[in-house]
């Protein structure tokens, strides 16, 4: 009994350790820098690591909302250089008949800070060129619910913009001014 089990331990170990180094790969030595460019760039870099920050804020913030959709873009709404980020997330438990929710985030280094959360808002998002309390204006598209589509202009009061743009201070515009978010579909947040 012995002999088997002395032969058989030294055995198993040694597959074991052979199918273990069998998995391990050798390195490959870097890619020597081209100068010729990148398939991605420096914008769609930027792009990618904007997506996958706020993909990520909204799973962090909205994680037991269930299966969410969103689109995003930047505009400088403060005049600080830095543009802010504006975040319209759908999905089953984001929307109701008058729209989803927007939200508008800022910047810190590199985490995002929600300044404003406002509800039933539908798309287009756009921003305009008149400021308010040294942000600028945004202008977005409410409908449903027994209201017919139409744009208001929301004000930052301070503290943030308007919670629900169907009401005051809320004030309806003839425009959009420049088209932020169009109306397009959303993506996956992943």
């Amino acid at each position: 009994m012995k002999t088997r089990l002395s032969i058989a331990l030294p055995v198993a170990m040694g597959l074991l350790l052979a199918g273990a180094l069998a998995g391990c790969k050798k390195d490959e030595p870097e890619a020597e820098p081209s100068g010729e460019p990148s398939s991605l760039s420096s914008a769609q870099s930027d792009e990618a690591v904007l997506q996958q920050s706020v993909s990520g804020w909204i799973t962090a913030n909205y994680e037991d909302m269930g299966k969410l959709l969103y689109a995003s873009a930047e505009s400088d709404l403060d005049g600080d250089g830095t543009p802010e980020v504006l975040a319209y997330v759908g999905g089953p438990m984001m929307c109701g008949t008058g729209g989803c929710n927007l939200v508008v985030l800022k910047r810190e280094g590199g985490d995002l800070r929600k300044i404003s959360e406002l509800s039933v808002v539908q798309l287009p998002v756009g921003v305009l060129d008149s400021k308010s309390n040294g942000w600028r204006d945004l202008a977005v598209t409410i409908a449903g619910g027994g209201v017919a589509e139409h744009t208001v202009r929301l004000q930052f009061d301070g503290k943030g913009y308007p919670r629900n743009p169907t009401i005051a201070p809320a004030q309806e515009t003839d425009t959009l001014g420049t088209v932020l978010i169009p109306a397009e579909p959303l993506k996956p947040v992943e």
